[in-house]
């Protein structure tokens, strides 16, 4: 072990390198003279790291002892371990207790020290995670040795690490929804007290698997006052490959955690997907249905288009007028122009007619969208539609990925720890709840 003056005696020596390193330079700029402080620090941080982890000695106390789970363990010696840290490679020197009657082992230091059985430490893993869930894994090693030149790791590693942790949040939840509804677990507290309005959307894109195309599921919730023009507050999302009946069981228990449930509205705005009115229907009946107002206009467009032709004068011009209306007047209005153009529609337009005309007959309950913006509505899904591309898409949709769905649920529920403002959360939660019992 070193002792302290050996310590001083190193840290010294690098600091006097460092200074000798640019007495011999004649000219120097900023960034240089950073960059080299940062790899004198780096070291100092991991000679100091080390020195800091010698003094805890190996945690040898007794020839026999007792492991936390009551089992006899006997000492067999001194079992090193490195690990990384943002700083560099420690070792430790750990007394290793082998089970006298069981199988396995016990490191009593691994315990105290709170080890990571990964060989990483939480900040590394942290760092590891911040990278990968914005950028590939490739990319986020290359980004990782050169934010911290000491620390290099591989692809493969920073999936491993980072899927990890998504495996643990996913399982974390799945077994949230499954405990509250099995009643196994009280309902939680809502995060937030007396919404307003609560807005419900949910949409799906679709994600390169190595199956095939699979759809994610996107669910966003927020709230505002009701005044008009009330911008969205409190965005909160959860994605994930589901069946709709699976689906609603964590889309109740994110509305019940984010105070939306138990507020004085709820507003659900979709394209209209049955399986979305039916998944609303039966878990908050009392809710208000919207129809997405785009999608309301582009099911227009695709007539227009087909009717008049792609982009003409005639086509815009027709469009432009039923926007108006629809937002001016409602759906019942636009419904009843498309209906006097029965008997006027060239017969190879007609069947686009009947199934823009179906569309809207099967959402007219929900397109009354003058009264909706004058009582202060939102009357878009652009939220939803957003958090498919920023949440989901801007890391699952680049160029040549393939994913396993497992690989692409894990990285997602990651991500949206720090998309919902839980990054820290988590991480506080995982440091606290680690076992301290790594397998040798």
């Amino acid at each position: 072990m070193l002792d302290i003056l050996t310590l001083i005696e190193k840290i010294i020596k690098q600091i006097r390198q460092l200074i000798k390193f640019f007495e011999t330079k004649q000219e120097t700029t900023i960034d240089e003279i950073e960059a080299k402080v940062w790899e004198v620090i780096l070291e100092i941080g991991r000679l100091i790291v080390q020195w800091l982890i010698e003094t805890r000695g190996t945690g040898y106390t007794q020839r026999i002892i007792l492991t936390p789970s009551g089992d006899k363990a006997e000492y067999k010696g001194i079992s090193p371990k490195t690990i990384t840290t943002l700083m560099g490679d420690v070792t430790v020197q750990r007394a290793y207790y082998s089970k006298i009657n069981a199988k396995g082992g016990y490191c009593p230091l691994d315990k105290s020290l709170s080890i990571p059985k990964e060989g990483y430490t939480y900040a590394v893993q942290k760092a590891m995670s911040l990278l990968a869930i914005e950028d590939s894994f490739a990319e986020s090693a290359k980004k990782l040795s050169k934010l911290f030149p000491p620390v290099k790791v591989s692809a493969s590693t920073i999936r491993r690490i980072t899927q990890k942790h998504g495996k643990d949040i996913t399982q974390a939840e799945t077994e949230e929804v499954e405990s509250v509804f099995s009643h196994k677990r009280p309902l939680p507290e809502p995060d937030i007290k007396s919404v307003v309005r609560g807005y419900v959307g949910l949409d799906g894109v679709m994600i390169p698997t190595r199956e095939g195309y699979k759809e994610m599921k996107v669910i966003t919730t927020y709230d505002t006052s009701s005044a008009r023009g009330a911008l969205a507050n409190n965005l909160y999302y959860r994605a994930m490959f589901s069946k709709p009946d699976e689906l609603g069981e964590h889309l109740w228990l994110m509305l019940k955690k984010r105070g939306i449930i138990d507020g004085k509205e709820i507003i659900w705005i979709s394209d209209g997907a049955k399986w979305i009115w039916k998944l609303k229907g039966y878990h908050t009946p009392e809710g208000k249905e919207i129809l997405d107002f785009i999608h309301a206009v582009e099911h227009l467009k695709d007539f227009s288009n087909f009717a008049y032709g792609e982009e003409t004068d005639k086509s815009r011009d027709w469009l432009k007028d039923m926007k108006t209306k629809l937002r001016e007047l409602g759906g019942l209005q636009v419904l009843s122009e498309l209906e006097a153009l029965s008997d006027k529609c060239p017969k190879k337009s007609l069947e686009k007619l009947k199934e823009t005309m179906l569309y809207y007959r099967n959402n007219i309950d929900r397109m009354d969208y003058p009264n909706y913006e004058r009582e202060g509505y939102h009357i878009t899904s652009s939220p939803t539609e957003s958090a498919c591309r920023h949440v989901v898409g801007d890391r699952l949709k680049r160029g040549g990925m393939r994913w396993t769905e497992e690989g692409a649920q894990y990285i997602t529920s990651l991500r949206l720890k720090w998309k919902n403002n839980e990054w820290e959360d988590y991480w506080l939660s995982y440091r606290s709840n680690y076992s301290g019992l790594p397998k040798i």
